[in-house]
């Protein structure tokens, strides 16, 4: 052989043992299920070649056989999985908005956070903070007009509840005085006895006892939970699901999803109010307050300046009320009027009789008895007169008729007594006119001008109440709306701090989601790839940082095989990519319900997603890489079995081909548990016999593999 013949074969051979090589890496890199086809497919190529220089397929059922065996019979389930970590620290983005925030800078994939970058709080993410600036210094000027408003709405809050108080003073007074000059035209015991009759004050005090007690409400008591600095009740926070229980975990990330990375508006209005109610295990934010303290509204430039407090008054977000709709009345509202002259009033009203007080002995010292006495004096002085010009006249009369005096005389003297008689006439007119018109008039007056008085103090107290009612809601209002512009800038200054991520725990980083792979799998890929410019929207998943320390197997398992596994079963796990390492886990989760993510590709196909926890810490595994499990479902203890494909049907029983010297018994079994290779016999079977793999009378293109 010449040189060069031999130096292409030496090249040859070495290409072989390459390939061989090769082959026998990828061989035991491959999972069992693969190897075990391999195995298989060329088991039945060497059965091929043996028939086909043997003789025939008769030969070859002879010679397959199997000893059937007793002893202990592990029944497994065979499933392939991917690596996980079993804790995860999942970085969402918190900046809100549809439009989503660019990433400016982030760590490398794969880096490593130690302990010593957490204590120097490495910045991990950091996105873009433009709009938000702008944000923040729109909102501090809003905050600042908010607050010149509210202290402007308690100014005049306070200026209108004096001036309530004085109109109702003012009103007070003029009911005491007209009471008075009733009193001092009558006297004080006929006055109450006449108020006691019309129950005024028993009426007036029923009318002004709820008027008064919604006036007495002090301001802090009006603005009940506005004035006081308290912490809100925790709000529903859509970041925080890790929280939430898997399957709505899930189910949230779809519809976040489906809306662009945010929960349909009506969901998240849901999700709120449910968390009002007590929502267990849901993370809040607190914003009672801002970064800065009590009064500080604002960063940077705003730090140094004098941090304005309203005082007496600081107003603080609030529960809304739950309203209820009431049913409508189909006719008019029954409205109480609680005022003095209604018709209960009216009716004893008009029975009063004034003319029984006009008499002089009844009548106490007052207006009324000082002019009736008046009256009755000038009627007795008008009959005195009168009297002593009946006298005066009858002597004058004699005289005239003895000629003393003249007729003319005389006459004048009739004249005189003419006149007292008219005087006397007119007094007597007078003094009854007093008592029928002019004493009940003006009585009647005294007392319509006491009850107006009381008619103007109960419409000062509903104008006070209508008055203060108005004020008190401008300037809730106007508190709402500082302490929500508050809110807004302490929100979008901690939105600021949520731009800059920053290592918390140990870890290696991970860009995007824990089941990535499955999100976009569910519909969400068409979200950019977690990069230096790339667009994230609110809540989406930036970095994962796995917990190295508890890694597991996420594998699925098949609805045949699911009623076998349970939490707890012993594992043996394969890592393909360390084909000589053997780990053993624990089976830690079965899912109740099937995995609708598989549904798309395959509806028939039902998979139980499962976790199995790695015992033992290694460096070495990493999350994704690919895994075979085998779950020890039961070990059966001194059984007889055989392979799988040894039983078979007949006539609707399941039997099995012994091989009685080269002639083929069939035989009735009965069978119990089974694993992926080989299956529990009962009965009909001994250890020892030998049985046929391929049932007889069969060719081998009938059989499928």
């Amino acid at each position: 052989m010449n040189p060069d013949s031999q130096d292409m074969l030496a090249k040859l051979m070495a290409n072989m043992k390459k390939t061989v090589a090769d082959l026998k890496a990828r061989y035991l890199a491959a999972r069992k299920t693969t190897q075990y086809t391999i195995a298989a497919g060329s088991g039945v190529v060497l059965l091929l070649i043996l028939g086909f220089f043997s003789g025939g397929p008769s030969t070859i059922e002879s010679t397959i056989t199997f000893e059937a065996r007793r002893g202990d019979l592990e029944v497994t389930v065979l499933e392939g999985g991917a690596l996980e970590a079993l804790q995860s620290q999942e970085i969402r983005s918190r900046i809100k908005g549809r439009e989503g925030v660019k990433i400016l800078s982030i760590v490398e994939e794969g880096y490593q956070v130690t302990p010593r970058d957490v204590d120097a709080r490495l910045v991990l993410v950091e996105l873009d903070k433009s709009q938000l600036i702008d944000q923040q210094l729109n909102q501090e000027i809003a905050v600042e007009t908010a607050e010149a408003t509210y202290i402007e709405r308690k100014a005049q809050y306070e200026i209108q509840l004096n001036e309530n108080v004085t109109a109702l003073n003012d009103r007070r007074q003029d009911m005491r005085f007209t009471r008075l000059d009733f009193e001092k035209f009558l006297g004080g015991n006929i006055v109450n006895e006449i108020i006691a009759q019309l129950e005024i004050e028993e009426r007036v005090a029923k009318a002004e006892a709820p008027d008064l007690a919604a006036l007495s409400k002090p301001l802090n008591s009006a603005l009940e939970g506005l004035e006081a600095e308290i912490e809100p009740k925790p709000l529903f926070d859509p970041i925080d699901l890790d929280s939430m229980p898997p399957p709505m975990r899930e189910r949230i990330e779809e519809m976040m999803a489906d809306n662009g990375g945010q929960l349909p508006e009506g969901i998240l209005e849901n999700m709120q109010r449910f968390a009002q109610g007590g929502f267990p295990g849901i993370g809040s934010r607190d914003f009672g307050g801002s970064p800065q303290g009590q009064g500080g509204f604002g960063r940077g430039r705003r730090a140094g300046q004098g941090q304005r407090q309203v005082e007496d008054a600081s107003p603080t977000s609030l529960e809304a009320p739950q309203l209820t709709l009431q049913p409508l009345i189909p006719e008019g509202i029954d409205i109480e009027v609680s005022l003095l002259m209604d018709d209960s009033y009216m009716a004893i009203r008009d029975t009063l009789d004034f003319t029984r007080y006009a008499n002089i002995d009844q009548l106490e010292d007052g207006e009324a008895k000082q002019q009736l006495r008046n009256l009755l004096d000038e009627l007795q002085v008008s009959q005195e007169e009168y009297f002593l010009a009946q006298d005066r006249i009858e002597g004058q009369r004699r005289l005239e008729a003895r000629g003393f005096i003249t007729p003319t005389e005389l006459e004048a003297e009739e004249l005189n007594l003419s006149k007292a008689r008219n005087r006397q006439a007119q007094k007597e007119t007078a003094l009854s006119l007093y008592i029928q018109y002019t004493f009940p008039k003006d009585a009647e007056q005294k007392l319509s001008e006491y009850e107006n008085a009381i008619m103007s103090y109960q419409r000062q107290l509903k104008e006070n109440i209508a008055e203060q009612a108005q004020d008190e809601a401008r300037f809730s209002s106007a508190a709402r709306k500082f302490n929500l512009e508050r809110v807004k800038l302490t929100d979008i200054n901690e939105q600021l701090e949520f731009a800059t991520i920053r290592a918390e725990l140990p870890g290696m980083v991970v860009y995007g989601a824990a089941d990535q792979n499955q999100a976009r799998y569910r519909g969400s890929s068409s979200q950019e790839a977690i990069q230096e410019g790339a667009t994230v929207r609110e809540r989406q998943a930036i970095l994962t940082i796995p917990d190295m320390r508890e890694m597991a197997v996420k594998t699925n398992i098949h609805e045949s095989a699911v009623q076998r596994v349970a939490v707890g079963q012993a594992v043996r796990v394969g890592i393909d990519a360390f084909p000589d390492e053997r780990l053993t886990g624990v089976v830690t989760k079965v899912a109740v319900v099937a995995d609708s993510a598989n549904a798309f590709m395959n509806p028939d196909l039902k998979v139980y997603p499962t976790t199995i926890k790695i015992e033992g810490t290694y460096d070495w595994l990493r999350p994704g890489m690919s895994a075979e499990v085998e779950i020890l479902v039961d070990k059966l203890e001194d059984v007889i079995y055989v392979p799988l494909q040894a039983v078979t049907y007949w006539d609707d029983k399941r039997v099995v081909y012994v091989d009685n010297f080269g002639n083929p018994e069939r035989r009735e079994v009965e069978v119990g548990a089974f694993s992926d290779s080989f299956i529990e016999l009962t009965s009909g079977l001994r250890a020892g016999e030998e049985v046929l793999l391929l049932p007889p009378q069969q060719s081998l293109t009938d059989i499928s593999f």
